[in-house]
């Protein structure tokens, strides 16, 4: 076997057993001239080849990238920016096995450590599976649409200074509410736990990031600092938001069709302003409270269309007179349904079937997803150019920072330039320039991971309870895919008022679905809207148990229909 792996003609049939290698180690400490030393590497470097065409036979292709390229990213993450590229554009197709983390990291001079995080960012991101003994695979597209590829770097977006490495944020105590939707918001210092929609967690605020990116501007007093803010926005952020959105969103958007504005509520209202007084809007009834009375407010008709477990009734369209529709097919708020690619083409018909029809797509947490593939939005499959793309920073990062986009076709941006561009702009120069550093410095992209882990294990964690819980003998709980929320459905003669004052005097603050809608139907009635990103886990058992205190009846109730199903929390 030795002279085999020796000699110049070497089968790769040939397995050398790791306590071969460990006997050639024990002799090389007793041998001066080198011999068995170079041995043992010449048996490495053989395993080495076998495992790369054992890989290439197993449909395992090697993947090449110049990691010298990287522009300052760290090494993981520019191997996950280029898999991820690789995936996105259809070079490595889904099932396809990724190589093996050793084999990868000898053949681009990494450490392992590095391909292993790589890979574990993209598991985490939905665009790899990882099988227990068996390697990591692509996962399979969660939409028969297609997506445009999207480049892995962000040339064409230049001009944007980037900026040093700051270490992560320390965590804040303190968890503070945030704006979207709809609902008027007060809270109450006697509550406990807050466990309503309308809240997120500070934990992973970058809060240093962020004031030594402020500070940074501050101190290099660029000129655009002290300058009229053009009323789209200044360039530098449209610029870092055009290349966010065509790296990581899969489509392109000039920066001269982003418009900068604070909060969704305020570009909502300029988009009515540009369709006109005879528009009509059409949405799903949950979530639409605060649209539905800035459409009154310029009075603009509304029309209600019913949502199932597949999203937006789209079929219903047909029988209604509106003209613009106002839709989150990655995660409507707050039932938290995906629109299904049925749906999704359906509307698209629909839009292109007359001139004058348009769709708001509210893309907001579509980016907090924990499982399956992204699906490609509806602005980037829109051949007609009728799609608004609708989204905002208040999610992800603050609600006080105040900071949302839309990026609108070609002939909108332009119609909005010459009817509404004496409108100045709403965000400060100061905040956008920030943004645009943490933008194009790659802050965001790692800020939204540690979320996606930190989200995800809370999210898990209060699955768990559920599970082990007899509450779930009266109860039905919707996938949660993506977002910070699920709704639970109980099965209780209760009004939701009653549950929600029960939940009050027991130091917990509820939402309930009806809270968000302007009609309340029986779709809706008795559905906990349960917020995971704002409550602690060691908090999290407290929650399920005083859920369990204000149903105990009910749960008492099925026990005596349904025996074997006591003692389920055991």
């Amino acid at each position: 076997m030795i002279m085999c792996l020796l000699g110049d003609s070497v089968s790769f049939d040939i397995c050398i057993p790791s306590f071969l290698l460990c006997s050639f180690g024990l002799i090389a400490h007793k041998v001066s001239n080198g011999i068995v030393i170079d041995l043992i590497e010449r048996i490495k470097l053989t395993l080495y080849w076998h495992e790369i065409c054992t890989g290439y036979a197993k449909g395992s292709p090697m993947l090449t990238y110049d990691i010298s390229s990287r522009k300052g990213l760290p090494k993981y993450e520019y191997l996950y920016r280029c898999i991820r590229a690789d995936i996105r554009s259809g070079t490595i197709k889904p099932k396809t096995k990724l190589p093996a983390k050793r084999i990868l990291a000898r053949h681009l001079s990494l450490s392992v450590s590095t391909i292993e995080a790589a890979y574990n960012l993209l598991v985490e991101q939905g665009y790899v599976n990882a099988r227990q003994g068996s390697g990591f695979y692509v996962a399979e597209q969660s939409s028969s649409l297609s997506v445009r590829s999207a480049s892995q770097t962000q040339d064409g977006f230049a001009g944007i200074r980037k900026i040093p490495e700051i270490p992560a944020a320390e965590p804040a105590q303190n968890a503070v509410q945030n704006g979207h939707p709809v609902e008027q918001q007060t809270s109450s210092p006697s509550h406990e736990v807050d466990f309503s929609a309308n809240r997120c967690s500070m934990n992973l605020f970058p809060a240093d990031t962020w004031a030594r990116i402020m500070r940074s501007v501050l101190s290099d007093r660029n000129p655009e600092l002290f300058e009229t803010v053009p009323y789209n926005g200044l360039l530098a952020a449209r610029q870092a938001i055009a290349s966010y959105l065509y790296e990581f969103k899969g489509f392109k958007a000039d920066p001269e069709q982003i418009v900068i504005g604070a909060g969704t509520e305020y570009l909502y209202g300029r988009l009515l302003q540009l369709f006109g007084p005879r528009c009509v809007v059409a949405a799903g009834d949950a979530g639409s409270k605060k649209l539905v009375d800035i459409s009154r407010s310029m009075g603009i008709a509304w029309d209600f269309i019913p949502v199932d477990e597949q999203g937006l009734c789209t079929d219903r369209l047909y029988n209604s007179t509106a003209t613009v529709v106002h839709a989150s097919p990655a995660n409507h708020f707050p039932t938290g349904i995906v629109m299904s690619d049925k749906r999704r083409q359906t509307l698209l018909t629909w839009l292109h079937e007359k001139e004058h029809r348009y769709l708001i797509e509210d893309d907001y947490d579509s980016e907090l997803r924990y499982e399956g593939t992204p699906a490609p939005t509806l602005f980037s499959q829109d051949e007609y150019e009728k799609t608004i793309y609708l989204n905002t920073f208040s999610k992800t990062l603050v609600p006080s920072l105040r900071i949302s986009y839309m990026a609108l076709p070609p002939s909108l941006a332009s119609l909005y330039q010459q009817q509404l561009s004496f409108y100045s702009c709403t965000v400060s120069s100061f905040e956008q320039l920030a943004l645009a550093s943490f933008l194009s410095g790659g802050y965001f992209e790692r800020h939204i991971n540690r979320l996606v882990r930190y989200y995800g294990e809370a999210r898990q964690n209060l699955f768990s309870l559920l599970d082990k819980s007899p509450l779930m003998t009266i109860a039905v709980r919707r996938p949660v895919p993506v977002g910070t929320h699920l709704v639970l459905h109980i099965a209780t003669a209760r009004s939701d008022e009653e549950i929600r004052v029960a939940a009050h005097k027991r130091g917990l603050r509820l939402s309930m679905l009806s809270d968000y809608c302007v009609t309340p139907t029986v779709f809706n009635i008795h559905e906990l809207v349960l917020n995971f990103a704002s409550v602690e886990v060691k908090h999290m058992p407290r929650v399920v148990t005083i859920l369990e205190q204000i149903f105990a009846e009910e749960i008492a109730s099925a026990a005596d229909f349904y025996p074997t199903m006591q003692g389920n929390s055991q």
